[in-house]
């Protein structure tokens, strides 16, 4: 189980692509992890977002999520590993 006491951050990107690339070569090397995607134009509990006050006109959606994927520390480095083998 990955917790936020054993976890290291693996990489973080804003393309679908690369996540589902990484995402599947970490599945394919039995690694697991644990991913979390958050919007940059949501509110937060300290900030409000922009889709309130602007809308998402002429914004490119494609680059509105962030995608960071977290490894368990001890299966860090097999991640790393796995992850030069990625066709990006």
């Amino acid at each position: 189980m990955i917790t936020i006491f054993n976890r290291v951050e693996l990489m973080i990107t804003q393309s679908m692509k690369q996540y589902s690339a990484v995402t599947a070569a970490l599945n394919a090397a039995n690694i697991k992890y644990y991913a979390k995607a958050f919007s940059r134009s949501s509110p937060s509990a300290i900030s409000f977002g922009t889709r309130e006050r602007t809308g998402t006109f002429a914004q490119n959606m494609e680059y509105d999520y962030f995608y960071r994927i977290y490894v368990k520390r001890s299966d860090y480095s097999a991640a790393v590993e796995c992850l030069n083998t990625v066709k990006w």
